[in-house]
């Protein structure tokens, strides 16, 4: 069971990086805008074209290893519940009470230790942070966090591939959108 453990913390730690790596890239967009609306330099572009080839930038090998890792947990270690058939209805399995979701947090909570708690967290917390960046922004910018990932389904959150990757981009954004001067913030 402590082979299980180590795999689920291993997994938990690559969501996070991935996770984590999305969001630099979006702190790096978002703070070079500012910096570019304050100083009426041009900062934004020229950064985030380097960036581009930067080893956080994608995180194509870090989502292979997570579908890797959680192909391996189902092949080595296949949940109980898909092995033993359950006496309740399809339906109740797909749409749990609020109380059972409950129950079942607390069970899974305990059974799984302290520190897959705290990285369970803190994947939930940057997947909410995502989120929050995924709103539209007041001005089109093709580097911006929501045109990258908006199109996106909710699978991939945060993940920058080749497929959403803004290189091409780069060379038809308007340059009046660049600057951020008609932004709000």
């Amino acid at each position: 069971m402590d082979i299980r453990k180590d795999f689920v913390t291993i997994h938990g730690e690559m969501v996070l990086l991935k996770n984590y790596s999305s969001l630099n890239f979006a702190g790096l967009v978002k703070i070079l805008k500012k910096y570019d609306k304050r100083t009426g330099e041009l900062l934004q572009l020229p950064f985030t074209q380097l960036a581009l080839h930067q080893p956080f930038f994608t995180t194509e090998p870090l989502t292979r290893l997570v579908r890797d890792c959680e192909a391996n947990l189902e092949v080595l270690f296949p949940l109980e519940a898909e092995v033993v058939q359950s006496t309740t209805s399809e339906r109740d399995q797909r749409n749990p009470t609020p109380s059972e979701t409950t129950n079942i947090s607390a069970e899974t909570s305990s059974s799984l230790g302290e520190e897959t708690v705290d990285i369970y967290r803190s994947t939930l917390a940057a997947m909410r942070t995502i989120q929050g960046l995924k709103r539209a922004s007041s001005t089109h910018n093709s580097l911006s966090f929501a045109s990258i990932f908006g199109k996106q389904d909710d699978e991939n959150t945060g993940a920058v591939t080749a497929e959403n990757s803004p290189r091409d981009s780069l060379a038809t954004e308007p340059e009046a959108n660049v600057d951020g001067a008609h932004s709000p913030q």
